[in-house]
């Protein structure tokens, strides 16, 4: 009779617990994740603007040519992380030009480092239409994106952005929502002379200027840490944001929450310990935001890469942060412990009404 009370209580517990993660998951489901269709409209939607961008070297010889072989134009941001949550208004598309005769020069030197190149011939960046003298102009490459982007889509809001082209689409859009909205960003794709370091990319700083960035990168990241801990890292970043966007309108830096989170998912790995249950791994996404905010500017993946800055957090939003995080911490306790009617009231308290407990 003993163990018959034991094992039902252990499936009880079990069961309980599942309720729990359910709990989220119905979340992730009804107002987090992009739906299938979405992502299917996207997708057809930006395969057409890829391919226009990369045949319109072929309509104007003075426009530049899109890397094809030595290196190609991708998806970045957290779109092709698979960690954006709804609304999908924001899809980052990079294009490495080729960099035929260039180098890259800082300080009067040039550095160690190859510039992607198909083997063109000639190199219309060389001339004043996207150069400044002998130097590339960033801000020249952006507004000469826009006007070729503008004139392929007329009745669509295309400007320049600082670091990119904001095309916004009217596909998609809601009363949350303007629509599908993309971020054109031409780019250099760089490789090493030497060994001990990686490709990486220079993009518009928004200042005539050229920033390092990897979304590659990120993406192998993300993608490591998935795997790794039983497919839950995408989706405590996605609550840690939906949370962000519902108590704090947004004003924590997007990619500050998923670089935090990945780091501390990061650092179980290295200890060899597997994150395997999504109430965890949400409470330590929290616990870790907050120590990260508290700290404030965090270095990035990439070495020399601009610092990542946790956004507009003033004293009133680290208190609700730090609420948060302490009922998240205590609805972990609560549910390791099997109390998990308290669990849930706690998470209820965390995410609001559309957690259902």
């Amino acid at each position: 009779m003993a163990n018959f009370d034991t094992d039902l209580w252990r499936v009880l517990s079990e069961y309980r617990a599942k309720s729990v993660s359910q709990s989220f998951e119905d979340l992730l489901t009804s107002s987090i994740n992009i739906s299938e269709g979405m992502r299917s409209t996207a997708s057809t939607s930006h395969q057409n603007l890829r391919q226009f961008l990369q045949e319109e070297y072929e309509r104007d010889p003075g426009f530049l040519p899109i890397l094809k072989t030595a290196d190609c134009d991708f998806l970045g941001g957290s779109f092709a992380r698979h960690t954006k949550t709804w609304p999908l208004d924001d899809i980052d598309i990079y294009f490495p030009l080729d960099g035929a005769k260039l180098s890259y020069y800082m300080n009067g030197a040039v550095l160690p480092y190859t510039v992607a190149s198909d083997g063109a011939a000639w190199n219309p960046l060389l001339t004043p239409r996207w150069a400044n003298g002998s130097w590339v102009s960033s801000s020249k490459l952006v507004d000469g994106f826009a006007t070729v982007l503008k004139r392929r889509f007329p009745q669509t809001e295309v400007k320049p952005n600082g670091h990119a082209v904001t095309v916004q689409m009217t596909q998609g859009a809601s009363s949350s929502s303007d629509g599908l909205g993309y971020d054109i960003v031409p780019c250099f794709s760089l490789s090493p002379n030497q060994q001990g370091e990686g490709r990486f990319y220079l993009m518009p700083d928004g200042r005539g200027n050229w920033i390092r960035t990897n979304p590659r990168y990120d993406g192998a990241v993300a993608d490591l840490l998935q795997e790794d801990h039983n497919k839950l890292f995408r989706k405590a970043v996605k609550l840690l944001k939906y949370w962000n966007a519902e108590q704090l309108n947004g004003k924590l830096n997007s990619y500050f929450i998923e670089l935090t989170v990945a780091r501390a998912f990061w650092d179980k790995g290295c200890k060899r310990e597997s994150i395997s249950t999504l109430s965890y791994g949400v409470a330590l996404a929290f616990w870790a935001v907050q120590q990260a905010v508290t700290r404030g500017v965090q270095d990035p993946w990439l070495s020399n890469a601009p610092p990542v800055y946790p956004g507009d957090v003033f004293a009133g939003r680290v208190i609700v942060l730090k609420s948060a995080t302490d009922l998240a911490c205590a609805a972990w306790d609560d549910e390791k412990a099997s109390r998990t009617a308290s669990a849930a009231a706690k998470w209820r308290h965390v995410f609001g009404e559309r957690f259902s407990d």
